[in-house]
């Protein structure tokens, strides 16, 4: 039975499994996917990332959650620049991964023995409803009232590479939301591919607090592009200046709105070990 290395990597408690595609021996990246995601009975991740060799930048970046599907993910950009740092993939500072999103670029401030401070450029962040998608002829969701049962939430949608709707949550309602509505609000019938749903509750002190539940994996312990789109949404709703410690159940995130309209993160990433799976 043929087998694949992989390194298993880390941010705020979002892990991945990372291959090397340079000499694959398999392309069927989504089968794999739903093998790295199967927690107790598997090697258990948040998604699979695939870097291989790009003609447009130094390498190509994909990521595929555990049910298959292929999306961006702040967080394992940010892995995967420390990856391909930390193995002597490149001697560069600044590396630029070709994604579905186009090109993004990785800096790698610092690493050492596995373990490093990278930040990544997630691109522009878009308010326009044909970049989430949402159906119904709108121009963009800003404090758009969502119905969910005999709820109404009123939400702001993102797109940061991959779309978010973030909606604000009351200290005491933080942890209660995530898990109960946020599949619904998820695969509403508003939004015909789905979308992530970042909750976020800004602080005194300029910090925000957030949770993020993602399509294709559900509830993580912290996600880039979430961050993200919650510092935008703070932001726009003068709840926040253009940077912020985004706080997430495992870890925080540097969040800076640049005035070129680019967004950036910052937070720490890990190789945590190294295995082969055997793949059929």
């Amino acid at each position: 039975m043929p087998s694949i290395r992989f390194a298993k990597v880390e941010s705020v408690g979002n892990h991945f499994v990372l291959v090397e595609a340079f000499e694959a021996v398999t392309s069927d990246w989504t089968e794999l996917a739903r093998l790295a995601g199967l927690h107790r009975f598997g090697i258990g991740s948040d998604g699979l990332l695939v870097i291989s060799p790009s003609s447009v930048g130094d390498f190509r970046f994909r990521m595929f959650n555990p049910d298959g599907t292929e999306d961006m993910c702040g967080n394992g950009l940010r892995c995967a620049g420390l990856y391909v740092s930390e193995r002597r993939l490149t001697s560069k500072r600044e590396i630029v991964f070709e994604t579905k999103d186009g090109l993004r670029e990785t800096i790698i401030n610092s690493h050492d023995h596995g373990k490093g401070l990278v930040w990544a450029s997630m691109g522009k962040p878009s308010l326009r409803a044909s970049d989430i998608p949402a159906s119904g002829g709108l121009e963009e969701l800003i404090d758009y009232p969502l119905v969910v049962g005999q709820e109404t939430f009123e939400l702001t949608c993102v797109a940061v590479g991959t779309p978010h709707a973030v909606i604000r949550a009351e200290v005491e309602d933080f942890w209660r939301e995530v898990p109960k509505v946020s599949r619904e609000i998820g695969s509403h019938p508003l939004f015909p591919e789905g979308l992530n749903v970042t909750w976020y509750s800004p602080g005194e002190s300029g910090e925000i607090r957030a949770r993020t539940w993602e399509r294709g994996v559900g509830p993580t312990l912290g996600c880039g592009t979430g961050a993200c789109a919650a510092l935008v949404t703070a932001h726009i709703h003068g709840l926040s200046g253009r940077s912020a410690c985004v706080r997430f159940p495992g870890g925080d995130l540097s969040v800076e709105w640049r005035d070129d309209g680019d967004i950036w993160s910052a937070g720490l990433a890990s190789i945590v070990f190294d295995g082969i799976v055997e793949i059929a």
